[in-house]
């Protein structure tokens, strides 16, 4: 189904591959012409400088509009005008960006009663005699070895190579697997220039030896958020990077315990100098929302428990809360003051203090009460151990990690098997490595023929990094890139909200039920946005941030069917569906410039739903 919506959106992707306008303030632009009948359909499409960007809507001042001025779908920009004609028939749009600056345009519409008068049928023009189009060639058989190779690649790292293909397929997947989890990090600096982190972050996911050890930290940075919206420097970003690198394939426990101490996520969520008699609950609730339990009870297999009507039962309540703040109470930033509160500084854990712990009674989760006295340390530990043995925990990191590596809808028994590795695995609960091995092993992930709600849509930096995987492009200097994955929904460090990017709870559209969190930054603007941002780097445009060689492309472009070929050799291992071929041929075959053909082969491969969904 995922395929299915991305194909239809991937398609509105041809209509513009012109450079952006840029524009000083954000924008509105509507389908509309003239006046707007009752009951009929307008589009709109948010800008910010030229560029698609992802607004909330609202009619009349009223989020998503009503049934009295009309409703407006802000994620895909489809207005319907009202079936009876409001008392003004003047109706205001405003557009928000979802940014931390809000951006917003306004704009109107004007109803009208009455059916639009039919338009005097042409004359129809003499029909142009098409120009024969030689006949497709045979596509090459498909290799399952290539082709299981390469989708544990597109599930493992940031996309397949021909060299890292080669090396699956000598290897065996085990032992890929296990070469990977002992190669070492790539070095993260300690910088205080947020391009010279940024940066090395994006090239070590796309051209890192750690490719898995990379995809991890990609995904636990969208479970364990910091934003440089909040932390604006270098130096109180790297701390947050360094641990989720460190961790990436330890122990869960370990990972909570750092990141809860980490300096980065002390000033971000507000833990650092948080004291008594009125500590901040920030951490505390996300903490327990989206770092490890959830709002609500969980069965193993990720199944939401309900009480007798039906309602879910909530894994928490305000209380507490408060509680698990007030046993959080009391650490500082390293510095000069022994005992009592320190000002920022990101050069090493907070430390306990103990004159600004509350030393009260607290309630933890499932009824465990800490007694009055104890200190800083001992809250903390009791607190931490109290959310590493929860019963939600498996299944919840379960979950998670598997819709970040392989799918967004895995069935319960998937959800299941990898929940009770993160209980038990070799080493004991909470083994990353172990857990990471049963999402990318497990028979659901394997299945070589995904059905149709498997897989997952690519975000930006997924859909773009594999993009160059495959073309073995090559990272000039990827600084100015980041704009435009601003645009895009996705600048690196940059994550809007403590809710990542796009929620892990978002709903797949128009498909009640299933879940895709990447829509919510594939907006039909977004997409034509991202399908421009592609063929830039396709056309050399962008070569001095990616410098991608298309030569062998042109090369063999006399030959239409040896240039498809080839591009689905590269992008798809083959596996170009037949429509997609014929479709993508003949748009091919519409020039006889060889450059053109292969930009063009190139660029709709890249956008269909075929690349643009991980399955």
């Amino acid at each position: 189904m995922q395929r299915l919506l991305c194909r239809g959106w991937a398609a509105a992707c041809l209509i513009s591959l012109a450079a952006s306008s840029w524009a000083a303030t954000a924008t509105l632009e509507n389908t509309a012409k003239g006046e707007v009948a009752l009951g009929s359909t307008v589009w709109f499409v948010g800008k910010v400088d030229g560029v698609g960007k992802f607004m909330n809507f609202t009619v009349n001042g009223i989020a998503g509009g009503n049934a009295t001025f009309g409703t407006l779908n802000s994620q895909n920009g489809e207005y319907k005008a009202p079936a009876a004609m409001p008392a003004n028939r003047v109706i205001t749009i405003t557009g928000t960006t979802a940014t931390a600056d809000k951006l917003s345009a306004t704009t109107t519409l004007t109803l009208k009663t009455g059916a639009t008068a039919p338009k005097p049928t042409p004359t129809p023009a003499p029909t142009p005699t098409p120009t024969p189009v030689p006949p497709l060639g045979a596509q090459p058989a498909i290799d399952p070895a290539t082709v299981a190779a390469a989708r544990l690649l597109e599930q493992a790292t940031f996309g397949p190579t021909a060299a890292d293909i080669a090396k699956v397929k000598s290897l065996g997947q085990a032992a890929w697997l296990a070469q990977q989890f002992v190669l070492p990090a790539s070095a993260i600096p300690a910088t205080e220039d947020m391009n010279v982190l940024r940066a090395t972050w994006f090239n070590n996911m796309a051209g890192g030896q750690d490719q898995l050890r990379q995809r991890m930290i990609f995904a636990l940075s969208q479970l364990f958020v910091v934003s440089a919206d909040k932390n604006p420097y270098a130096n109180e970003m790297q701390p947050w990077l360094a641990t989720l690198s460190a961790n990436a394939f330890g122990n869960f426990n370990t990972l909570l315990r750092e990141m809860t101490l980490n300096p980065s996520m002390g000033k971000y969520l507000d833990l650092a100098n948080s004291k008594t008699p009125a500590p901040n609950e920030n951490y505390a609730r996300e903490v327990m929302q989206l770092f490890t339990i959830g709002p609500v009870m969980l069965n193993q297999d990720g199944s939401v428990q309900t009480d007798r009507y039906g309602d879910p039962i909530p894994s928490y309540n305000q209380e507490r809360i408060a509680d698990i703040s007030r046993a959080l109470s009391g650490w500082t930033y390293t510095g000069a003051s022994t005992t009592g509160a320190n000002w920022e500084k990101f050069s090493g854990p907070l430390e306990p203090r103990d004159r600004l712990h509350d030393k009260g009674s607290k309630t933890l989760l499932q009824g465990t009460v800490l007694p009055a006295g104890r200190s800083t340390v001992q809250d903390f530990d009791a607190v931490m151990e109290n959310l590493f043995t929860h019963p939600n925990l498996p299944p919840f990191i379960a979950t998670r990690l598997i819709r970040a590596f392989t799918t967004s809808n895995p069935s319960p028994a998937y959800i299941e098997r990898v929940a009770n590795v993160f209980a038990g695995g070799p080493t004991g609960r909470g083994d990353l490595k172990a857990t990471l091995t049963a999402v990318l092993t497990d028979a659901e992930a394997r299945q070589d023929t995904p059905g149709a709600s498997q897989g997952k849509l690519k975000d930006p930096v997924l859909h773009s990094l594999s993009l160059f995987h495959a073309l073995d492009a090559t990272v000039v200097n990827p600084n100015n890139a980041f704009w435009e994955y601003s645009q895009l929904g996705q600048k690196l460090l940059n994550a809007p909200s403590v809710f990542n990017f796009y929620s892990p709870m978002t709903g797949l559209p128009g498909t009640p039920g299933q879940f895709g969190p990447e829509f919510q930054v594939y907006a039909p603007a977004l997409a034509v946005a991202r399908a421009n941002f592609l063929y830039r780097f396709l056309s050399g445009e962008y070569k001095g941030m990616v410098a991608i060689d298309i030569a062998p492309y042109v090369g063999v472009a006399g030959d239409v069917t040896a240039l498809m070929n080839l591009v689905d050799a590269k992008l798809l291992q083959g596996r170009m569906s037949p429509a997609a071929r014929s479709a993508i041929a003949g748009s091919v075959s519409a020039t006889t410039d060889k450059t053109q053909r292969a930009l063009t082969a190139l660029y709709l491969t890249a956008i269909t739903a075929e690349f643009a969904v991980q399955q």
